[in-house]
């Protein structure tokens, strides 16, 4: 099964999913994410 982290680019924003590669990430962990306007630095706010 693949795992799949949830990271929310504003606080009461929606959540959106990415796929984490083999990297373990814990809730609160800092992320990088490319999104179509480029690369984000955002923190991972759940594991699904």
């Amino acid at each position: 099964m693949k795992k799949i982290i949830g990271v929310r680019f504003k606080k009461p924003g929606k959540t959106y999913f990415f796929d984490p590669c083999n990297f373990q990430i814990e809730k609160g962990e800092k992320v990088i994410v490319e999104t179509s306007l480029g690369d984000e630095l955002r923190r991972g706010c759940c594991n699904c």
